[in-house]
């Protein structure tokens, strides 16, 4: 508990007071669950999916969840990861109303509690909806809960000192960054980081921790073995600074982790962070005392980049030491997710040229840019509004063709090191969901389709997904693609990303080009099909 209590005292020497209150939660955790098991194993895949995925009328969202799983997905997961599942007013679940329900329409804690796999929740603690109890309390004036988000006068906000700071401040949207709401008769001024009804949490006040803690508890209580806290990048907020990255956000991930390794230490702490590389990777601490997992940006917008230009230069160069890491960390790899393809990865990587270039090419598929705003400014792609497998439609291609170049690219992100996820569209090779888009302006929703439950699959929907599964069963037969087993780029082949796993070297070898591509490694020589996924023993 010492940990705990320097951590807590680092946010606010008040927060102290909450360590009774841990101390409680965490005893009681501790006796009922089983600490056996270490932290990664080679049967570690996990699949992505909203809880409203798969719709019916006679049975639970969550409940055809579970269905899916068991019969098409043939339990081959060790986790899913549940989005956001409480209920919420806007942007797809990450405007949470309360983090202690479940949202009706999709089931009740029994659901979630009785899915197979592992749990993966979401900790959206940087904000809160704006029709959240909490908040709809400090709209009242009640002070308490005034103090538990950021508010500020009208006579502060006009202040040149205080736009000014403001300025500085970076985030992934340019909208305003604070919204005017009505408290009495005064007009005040609250922080919103992602938009007017996603009001940001205030982490320095030890009210709005316990709440967040209480929430934590709860996941940990109901099943949920990772965590991936959203957003994190941004929670802290000091005006005068960029607010990004902020020492204190790392002790808020820190205080997570302590304790979590009181109550189980195979609890995973995972950071979302759509940041620069060099960025994403501080939130693994020290190795030991942060996050266990990052999630790894730069790899989806990397591989869209050789397969755009047939090469597999910025890979190579990128892979050749990314995954020299400390032996408690791991990368979550994955192609798209539900916010479509993050960009951020790419910068001090690739060209700004060639960053436009797969803007452009997004573009003409159908899809649409999120723009994010610089601490000067200046508005720059964030990430890409499209389908996987939209960016790669290509109609000169065969069926056969198209399915492995959809299905091979998706499950090239689980045989790097790390735990592989993969979001649910990515079984289906799922276009752009036009509708969904035209019926919100939401550039997001083209990547969030909602299926009926049973499924009726076409013959294309049907090849790709039998494809995965195939391929997820491949990986988790070889020993070699343990999350943690050795990894050596070769570059046998320009059009070519090629690596060996293991101490008994498997070759992966992944052709990014519609040509015939031949490579040679260890003296033996293959010839690879337009887009084919050669995993090959050497020894």
């Amino acid at each position: 508990m010492n940990k705990i209590k320097e951590l807590l005292e680092t946010l606010n020497p008040q927060m102290e007071e909450l360590i009774p209150f841990i101390n409680e939660n965490i005893q009681k955790l501790k006796s009922n669950i089983s600490e056996s098991g270490s932290l990664y194993s080679t049967d570690q895949v996990v699949l992505i999916t909203y809880p409203d995925q798969f719709q019916s009328e006679d049975r639970s969202y969550l409940q055809n969840l579970d269905k899916f799983l068991e019969n098409e997905m043939e339990g081959e997961f060790s986790h899913v990861h549940i989005l956001p599942f409480y209920p919420w007013t806007s942007d797809d679940g990450f405007s949470p109303i309360n983090y202690h329900e479940v949202c009706k329409e999709y089931g009740e804690w029994s659901d979630v509690k009785s899915l197979n796999p592992g749990k993966m929740v979401d900790c959206v603690f940087n904000h809160l909806s704006s029709k959240s109890p909490l908040f709809l309390k400090a709209l009242d004036g009640d002070k308490k809960y005034m103090d538990m988000f950021h508010f500020f006068d009208d006579e502060t906000y006009k202040d040149k000192s205080f736009q000014e700071n403001i300025s500085k401040v970076v985030r992934p949207r340019t909208s305003p960054l604070l919204t005017p709401f009505k408290v009495g008769e005064k007009t005040m001024h609250v922080w919103t980081t992602f938009g007017p009804d996603q009001v940001d949490t205030n982490i320095s006040n030890k009210d709005m921790v316990k709440y967040l803690l209480e929430c934590f508890f709860l996941y940990i209580e109901k099943g949920a073995e990772f965590f991936r806290v959203d957003a994190v990048p941004f929670m802290w907020k000091e005006l005068g600074t960029d607010c990004s990255h902020h020492e204190k956000t790392h002790a808020f991930v820190k205080l997570m982790r302590a304790i979590a390794q009181e109550i189980n230490p195979k609890l995973l702490i995972i950071t979302e962070s759509n940041v620069p590389h060099q960025e994403n990777i501080t939130y693994w601490g020290n190795g030991s005392d942060e996050a266990h997992v990052v999630y790894n940006f730069s790899f989806a917008p990397l591989l869209l980049h050789g397969m755009t230009f047939g090469n597999n230069q910025l890979l190579n160069q990128w892979a050749k030491d990314v995954f020299k890491i400390p032996d408690e960390c791991a990368f979550l790899n994955f192609t798209s997710t539900h916010d479509g393809i993050g960009l951020r990865g790419l910068e001090g990587i690739a060209s700004e040229d060639d960053v436009l270039a797969m803007c452009s090419h997004a573009k003409e598929r159908g899809g649409k840019i999120g723009m994010k705003t610089g601490a000067n400014g200046e508005q720059k792609p964030y990430e890409l509004n499209i389908t996987w497998s939209s960016y790669l439609e290509d109609k000169e291609l065969k069926e056969d063709e198209l399915v492995r170049k959809i299905a091979n690219s998706h499950a090239l992100a689980m045989f790097l090191p790390g735990i592989g996820a993969h979001y649910v569209h990515n079984f289906f090779g799922t276009k752009n969901w036009q509708e969904g888009y035209e019926k919100s302006g939401i550039p997001r929703r083209l990547n969030r389709k909602k299926f009926s439950y049973p499924l009726d699959l076409s013959g294309h929907e049907t090849s790709v997904m039998k494809r995965m599964l195939d391929l997820i069963r491949k990986k988790k037969s070889f020993e070699q693609f343990h999350p943690k087993a050795s990894f050596e780029v070769v570059e046998l082949n320009p059009g070519v990303f090629s690596f060996l796993r293991g101490e008994s070297p498997v070759l992966v070898a992944f052709n990014l080009e519609n040509k015939k591509n031949e490579i040679e490694c260890k003296g033996k020589s293959f010839e690879l099909a337009p887009y084919e996924l050669l995993i090959q023993e050497l020894s």
